[in-house]
């Protein structure tokens, strides 16, 4: 997030009960006094026609009372200025590939909300989505990647034609024109972890599948050195050898996870701090037998999920100092990890830290079957869990907010049955309070599953997630890319 993003804390007056369970939206109501024993069939179907007709009528004023909050009509969801400052989205738009790569660039300026595209980059007035600017990828070539950091308005994203994404471009987010692009050297040698975008200030480490991690200076893309064997630790160790969570996660802190073998020929893994700047190593911390499953969910301080089994979802978070010393365990529950985007070189998407607490977003081992998750707050001082949430609702799960303000967020998304809702928590006790409740998911709009949510200037941004696509066929009317919707 940009620190040009709304800062404004967002306002509540509806409390939800203390018990953290959900507000339902009040269901049409209709009915009356049954009839005797006595009356005629005829009456009897007389009576349930004009029933259903009224519940009818009750649920259509419904219908066209929530669309007109949300700036939307039942002929479909709206983009430009026509929405005014209700709701606008931009069409899914294909890849081209049938597992297309979830890519998390959405970033803020002072003047627009912008994201990356397949085609390319776009930037959208934030209020009406308007089409500001785009820098489009030259023909045949596909946008895979994007960093999440956008500091001084400059993002770094990927792209390539067919399986080869291994250029990569800067893009001034506040003026709309691309800076420089560097191709990387295909090498042989190299296995690679995929594409990966890792930035810590003005240096982004960049990865592709068959070509070796480098890093790059924002400023102007200069090549500042290349992973060898000699960062490394020797020729035994491997960063981004054919591991997805081994590699570089960027942020305050430049984070390596990489595997060795010992004098034993035993492979062990460690967490790496890196000098951006030469790419030497400051720290290392051993992450234990199960270290190969390990992944960085946060870099401000360094957090690093370590499991304590085989079990790759099993949430057992260290975190570190800044001389890669353990500063604290968290106390361990029955969670398991989301796995929501910790391997393409960014922070976990399903992680907050506020102040000296961080908030995760977790399943719980017991009710994996279920249709629900919770928010889990832990201190960073001393490792206590502090308090849990369950998300409550048919097929409704919280999604963590991103924000540069102070607030622990959460949207719960919508279905057929139960309004969507923007919720607050408090970081003490885990009471929520209801920011904003959205109408149910409507067909004519739908973000794909896991949508990454973050607010900015004021609104609710959702992106699409993962999207199956089918190659050669357009996708459906109703999905997105991106919506806009209020958040306060």
């Amino acid at each position: 997030m940009n620190d040009a993003a709304d800062r404004s804390p967002l306002q509540s007056h509806e409390q939800q009960p203390a018990d953290g369970s959900a507000v339902t939206a009040p269901a049409p109501r209709y009915g009356g006094a049954p009839a005797p024993a006595t009356t005629s069939s005829a009456r009897i179907v007389g009576m349930v026609v004009a029933a259903l007709l009224a519940f009818a009528a009750v649920v259509a004023a419904g219908v066209w009372w929530l669309w007109p909050a949300l700036g939307v009509r039942p002929g479909g969801w709206h983009r430009g200025p026509e929405a005014g400052k209700g709701s606008w989205s931009v069409p899914y738009m294909p890849t081209g590939a049938e597992h297309p790569q979830l890519i998390r660039g959405v970033w803020f300026t002072d003047k627009a909300v912008v994201k990356a595209l397949p085609d390319g980059v776009h930037a959208y007035e934030p209020d009406s989505g308007k089409e500001l600017w785009t820098v489009r990828n030259p023909d045949g070539a596909r946008l895979c990647q994007a960093s999440t950091d956008s500091t001084g308005d400059v993002a770094v994203f990927a792209r390539g034609k067919g399986d080869t994404c291994s250029t990569f471009v800067a893009v001034d987010l506040a003026s709309g024109k691309a800076l420089w692009e560097h191709t990387l050297d295909a090498d042989d040698k190299v296995i690679g972890a995929g594409d990966k975008i890792a930035r810590s200030g003005d240096t982004v480490v960049v990865s592709a599948a068959g070509h070796r991690t480098s890093a790059l200076r924002v400023a102007d893309g200069t090549l500042l050195w290349k992973e060898t064997d000699e960062l490394l630790g020797g020729e035994d160790c491997h960063g981004t050898h054919g591991n997805i969570s081994m590699g570089y996660t960027g942020g305050r802190r430049l984070v390596r996870l990489q595997s060795c073998w010992n004098e034993a020929r035993d492979t062990v893994y460690d967490a790496v701090g890196v000098d951006p700047a030469t790419g030497r190593p400051q720290w290392a911390y051993r992450l234990g037998e199960h270290g190969g499953e390990a992944k960085v969910l946060a870099t401000s301080p360094v957090v690093v999920n370590v499991p304590e089994s085989r079990d790759m979802k099993q949430l057992r978070p260290v975190v570190l100092d800044d001389d890669g010393r353990l500063r604290t365990r968290l106390a361990g529950g029955s969670d398991t990890d989301r796995e929501l985007l910790t391997t393409d070189g960014s922070p976990a998407a399903n992680v907050q830290i506020k102040g000296d607490k961080i908030f995760v977003v977790a399943q719980s081992k017991e009710t994996d079957a279920t249709d629900n998750n919770k928010m889990v707050a832990w201190s960073l001082t001393n490792g206590q869990r502090l308090w849990e949430q369950r998300s409550r609702g048919y097929l409704q799960d919280f999604y963590a907010v991103a924000s540069d303000t102070d607030d622990v967020l959460a949207y719960m998304a919508g279905n057929i049955h139960d309004p969507a809702r923007l919720v607050r928590f408090d970081p003490a006790t885990g009471r929520q309070a209801l920011v904003r409740r959205y109408a149910p998911t409507p067909r004519t709009a739908w973000i794909g599953s896991d949508p990454l949510a973050l607010v900015g200037h004021g609104r609710l941004y959702l992106s699409a997630g993962y999207v199956s696509e089918k190659p050669g066929q357009a996708p459906k009317a109703w999905q997105k890319a991106l919506i806009s919707l209020p958040a306060s």
